[in-house]
């Protein structure tokens, strides 16, 4: 959930002293109006009714409507809801919604019939191992199977030069407990294999793929009562994705879709130093169509900013041509889904339509927040430093110990520690009889720990580590033969933190602060913009509990 929805929602405590009152009429039968934006008793209804009977919890969630409502009026007129990445952002999260419902409402149509799930278990039996390698470049595919027609093994050159990672980290080997459990890429090859085969290069998706075959076996298959709803499971998902990859490669071909590679090089040449993002572009190349189809297109910008709004943690190739070719044909075809889903008036669905405006203004909120609100929240030296003294006392440093510690690796160095500590002699001058213990060791320390609290100690240790005194020592048992040997060095009594101790907690403190105070002073001034009417007297008809009739239900229940 975004920051400022996060905002609106989750319960900051607004105040108001004007709302509904001294104001006209809203719109018609509104419970909220603000402009010409209303919220009706249907829109917030049944989420009241989960706040019924707690005043507190009704006024807030009421409030923070208003600001909401305050907000996006405000934003509109600031034209936020123009914004070009707010636009792009608002339709991609529409896109995902009727993408979704057209994959949803096509795929739900795929059956699967029994006599189909029985021919599958009657042709079960065999197991197969293979080695697989994938290249998009058809000209390497051919030089590999060159190599391994001259005795390369293709195991090795799957784990050195495909492109696959997944086929690379398992060096191209497969094992599959049933050949026709195989995935819709290889099923076909493998089904009449025989073990030493080598399939050559044959046309997937995205590249080629080549197989060699290392071993089959034959195997007793479970009974088919027993194995029938996995195999109709199975045969759904593998049916449904045929059907999917027919849909789509239908719908790019209907509607003509169009890369333009002098624009795709443009972006690769822009590529940053890690591959990962683009640099700056020029207005007019931001404008170029980077890819169309029959009734649309998607520009430089909106290619490459969905590029760099993708997740830090997925992978991609900003300086990869054949990479951005492909990527941008993916967009055309997720948007040329979603013209599909409202034509089918998918988009009309009551719960999706809701699903879409909320969308649409959750990214113009978004926007707002980093345009109006967060430029109201200034964390200088100075509120840091008044916000750190009001609330250092209740965050104390608690007391930590510093020990001397070494490991003792098995029941035989237990029991030599035992005895030195018995005869007083000293562990440390022998430590060469020990070893290091790092999890818990101060940085470039052998054997001093770093500060350890309380809640560092293991429960059944605390109390016998925290009663020891300066140079008295322990031993704690790790396992059934190893342990480690403490002495306590030092003791950090609980103190009240210097700043740089919490300033973590001291900014994030001011920052919401700031942010509820510029909330609070732009409903204020909103509210004297625009008109806002409240129907106090629906809201404080929540303020009580639902009456329970003589069978135990409430009359909202009963209504």
């Amino acid at each position: 959930m975004s920051k400022v929805v996060t905002l609106i929602f989750a319960g900051f405590v607004l105040l108001f002293s004007s709302c509904g009152q001294g104001l006209a009429d809203g719109t018609d039968g509104a419970v909220i109006s603000v402009g010409e934006r209303a919220i009706f008793p249907e829109n917030v209804g049944e989420s009241f009714e989960r706040y019924r009977g707690d005043t507190l919890s009704v006024n807030i969630f009421k409030e923070n409507i208003i600001a909401r409502e305050l907000f996006i009026v405000h934003a509109i007129d600031l034209g936020l809801d123009n914004d070009r990445v707010v636009v792009r952002l608002s339709h991609e999260r529409a896109r995902e919604i009727l993408q979704a419902q057209w994959l949803s409402h096509s795929l739900d149509q795929v059956q699967i019939r029994q006599e189909d799930v029985l021919h599958f278990w009657q042709t079960m039996g065999t197991g197969i191992s293979y080695t697989c390698f994938y290249d998009q470049d058809s000209i390497l595919i051919d030089s590999v199977l060159t190599m391994v027609e001259d005795g390369e093994s293709l195991s090795g050159l799957a784990a050195e030069i495909g492109m696959d990672a997944m086929l690379r980290q398992t060096r191209g080997q497969i094992s599959i407990v049933d050949v026709n459990y195989s995935n819709a890429m290889d099923h076909d090859y493998l089904i009449s294999a025989r073990a030493g085969d080598i399939i050559p290069p044959f046309p997937v998706r995205l590249g080629w793929r080549m197989l060699q075959i290392d071993s089959t076996w034959t195997y007793t298959p479970d009974p088919f009562e027993s194995d029938s709803q996995r195999i109709a499971s199975m045969l759904l998902a593998r049916t449904r994705e045929s059907r999917k990859i027919f849909l789509e490669d239908s719908l790019k071909s209907i509607y003509n879709v169009q890369v333009d590679l002098d624009v795709v090089s443009l972006m690769a040449e822009n590529a940053d130093a890690d591959h990962m993002m683009f640099g700056t572009f020029q207005p007019e190349e931001e404008a170029l169509s980077a890819v169309t189809w029959d009734g649309g297109s998607r520009t430089l910008f909106s290619v490459t900013d969905n590029i760099m709004s993708l997740p830090g943690h997925l992978p991609r190739q900003t300086d990869d041509v054949q990479w951005l070719v492909d990527y941008s044909r993916r967009l055309a075809l997720f948007d040329i889904q979603m013209e599909e889903a409202i034509k089918m008036g998918l988009d009309t669905i009551p719960d999706v339509a809701r699903r879409l405006d909320a969308k649409h203004w959750e990214a113009v909120l978004d926007k707002y927040y980093e345009v109006v609100i967060s430029a109201r929240i200034v964390s200088d030296s100075v509120v840091i430093n008044e916000v750190y003294m009001e609330i250092r006392e209740d965050h104390p440093i608690e007391e930590s110990r510093i020990f001397h510690t070494l490991f003792l690796a098995n029941a035989e160095r237990i029991q030599t520690a035992e005895a030195m500590m018995v005869s007083g002699d000293d562990i440390l001058a022998s430590m060469d009889q020990f070893e290091i213990f790092p999890p818990i060791l101060a940085q470039d320390q052998e054997t001093i720990t770093i500060p350890l609290t309380a809640a560092m100690i293991p429960e059944n240790d605390r109390e016998a580590l925290f009663n020891l005194l300066s140079g008295e020592e322990a031993i704690v048992v790790l396992s059934d033969s190893t342990a480690i040997w403490l002495r306590l060095d030092s003791i950090n009594e609980e103190r009240i933190p210097a700043l740089e101790d919490i300033r973590g907690r001291v900014v994030s403190e001011t920052e919401q602060r700031q942010e509820t105070q510029a909330i609070e002073a732009l409903v204020d001034s909103l509210s004297g913009v625009y008109h806002l009417y409240v129907d106090e007297e629906y809201f404080e008809g929540f303020y009580t509990p639902a009456e329970v009739d003589s069978v135990g239900l409430s009359t909202t229940e009963v209504i």
